[in-house]
C-alpha cells in the first residue's frame, strides 16, 4: 500500500481500504492477519512459530486482537490511569497500547480497523489525528458503554516487543541452529517482531542489526541497502554512539516526564471524587 501524500493518520484508513477490498476475497477470513509499522519493526521469527503462539495465546479461537504494549501511554500521558484501569492487573512494564504491532484473524482486524476509522465511539477520525491516540479513545469509550472490546495486550512481550525503552531489556542471542533472536529479560520470551518506536526505540533498532548480525544472516550488503531510507538514527548495521543522538531529548526526559505526568492525572481525579462525594454528603 501506497499513497502520494504521507500524514500521520493515513496508516489506519489504508489498512481499513485494504483490508476491505482483500478479506473474503485474496484473505480467508479466519486466517491470521499481522499489521505493522513497516518503517521501524524487524521480524525475528518464521511463520511456523508465529501460527504455534498465536494459536497457544488463543487470540484467533477468541476472535481478539492482539496488541503490542509500551511502558508509556503516549501520545497523551494524562490517559494513562484510564488505561491502567481498562488493562488492571498487569505485572509487567507493558501496560499501554501500541498501535504499530497488531494481529488477529482477517475478520477481526478488518471490524476493528473499520471501527476506528468509521466508527463514532471515541470520536471521529481522519488522516490527520494520531492512530495510537485512537486506539486508547476508541477502547474507553466502549468500556463507558458497558461493553469490553475483544482487545488484549502482549504485556509478556511473547510476540511483540516494543523498545521504547530506558534501557536494553533483552539479551541477543546469535549462535542458535535457526535465525538471531532477542530474549527479554523480564519474561524470558523470545518475541517474534521488534519495534523501534520513537527516539530510544531508533536506538535500539540500530542495535538489533548490529548485535545480531542480521544483514549477514539475510545476506544483505551495504551496496545493496546504498538509497535506502531507513528508520534507525544510523544505518542499518552500524554502530550507534552518543553522538548519533541529536535533536532528540536528554536519554531519561520522556520516561522522567511520563511519570510526572501519570501522577498528575492520578491527583486530579481522586481530587475529583474527593469533591463528588463532599458534594453529595
Amino acid at each position: 500500500m501506497s499513497s502520494a501524500v504521507i500524514v500521520p493518520g493515513m496508516k489506519l484508513i489504508l489498512y481499513d481500504k485494504a483490508l476491505t477490498e482483500m478479506v473474503g476475497r485474496e484473505i480467508p477470513p479466519n486466517e491470521p492477519v499481522l499489521l505493522l509499522d513497516a518503517w521501524d519493526t524487524v521480524i525475528l521469527g518464521p511463520a511456523e512459530e508465529f501460527a504455534e503462539k498465536l494459536h497457544a495465546s488463543n487470540i484467533l479461537a477468541d476472535g481478539a486482537v492482539l496488541c503490542g504494549a509500551d511502558r508509556i501511554c503516549a501520545p497523551d500521558y494524562k490517559m494513562a490511569p484510564k488505561m491502567e484501569r481498562h488493562f488492571p492487573g498487569i505485572q509487567t512494564p507493558w501496560k499501554y497500547p501500541n498501535s504499530g504491532c497488531m494481529v488477529g484473524t482477517a475478520a477481526a482486524m478488518r471490524a476493528f480497523i473499520h471501527g476506528l476509522v468509521h466508527g463514532t465511539d471515541g470520536g471521529s477520525y481522519t488522516d490527520q489525528d494520531d492512530d495510537q491516540l485512537r486506539v486508547q479513545q476508541f477502547l474507553l469509550a466502549w468500556q463507558e458503554q458497558g461493553v469490553r472490546y475483544p482487545f488484549q495486550l502482549d504485556t509478556e512481550c511473547y510476540i511483540f516487543q516494543n523498545m521504547g525503552e530506558p534501557e536494553c531489556g533483552w539479551e541477543f542471542e546469535k549462535d542458535l541452529p535457526q535465525a538471531p533472536r532477542i530474549r527479554n529479560l523480564t519474561t524470558g520470551h523470545r518475541p517474534l517482531v521488534a519495534h523501534g518506536c520513537g527516539g530510544h526505540g531508533r536506538w535500539f533498532l540500530s542495535d538489533i542489526y548490529r548485535e545480531l548480525d542480521l544483514l549477514d544472516f539475510l545476506d544483505i550488503s551495504p551496496e545493496k541497502l546504498e538509497g535506502v531510507a531507513y528508520a534507525g538514527l544510523v544505518p542499518p548495521g552500524e554502530e550507534m554512539r552518543e553522538e548519533y543522538w541529536v535533536d532528540q531529548p536528554p536519554w531519561e526526559f520522556p520516561f522522567q516526564a511520563f511519570e510526572v505526568i501519570r501522577g498528575v492525572a492520578i491527583r486530579e481525579e481522586q481530587e475529583k471524587m474527593q469533591r463528588l462525594s463532599e458534594g453529595s454528603s
